[in-house]
């Protein structure tokens, strides 16, 4: 079952990046899929409607349970990142006033502290929202991409 969400939620993220006019090819490689299988997304005949119904729950969640959710889908960390990325529109953000540099957050190798600052390397991030998750203060959260 999981392996049809996840399904599902490439269908829509296939489309969307081809509604950015995006061709199958581009498409094929973020989402990780053969061109056939793109071809058959936007198409509509793959998947069911059911896990679209699905998947489209899934990316009304608010990003950081929607983003947690498809990290369990798949061990692919950056296929994970790219749906998120390309479903929610999202990338990781600190808020340094209320931040109180304790050190909560660092369990992932895309944040460091230094000197009270909070760093994020958004190429390391997996937008995985663990970090999201164990700040006691909510200074970590995803905010729109613009």
């Amino acid at each position: 079952m999981p392996e049809h969400i996840l399904s599902g939620i490439k269908a829509i993220v296939a489309m969307k990046l081809r509604r950015k006019g995006l061709l199958q090819k581009e498409i094929a490689k973020i989402i990780k899929s053969d061109r056939s299988i793109v071809s058959h997304y936007l198409s509509g005949r793959y998947p069911k409607e059911k896990i679209l119904n699905v998947a489209k729950i899934i990316e009304e969640m608010p990003p950081q349970y929607g983003a947690k959710f498809i990290h369990s889908l798949t061990d692919n960390k950056e296929l994970a990142k790219n749906l998120i990325k390309e479903l929610y529109g999202i990338k990781l953000f600190w808020d340094e006033n209320s931040c109180i540099a304790c050190g909560s957050c660092l369990g992932c190798a895309a944040l460091t502290l230094d000197n009270f600052t909070v760093g994020i390397d958004e190429d390391t991030c997996h937008l995985c929202a663990s970090c999201i998750f164990r700040c006691p203060t909510n200074s970590l959260k995803f905010i729109k991409e613009e």
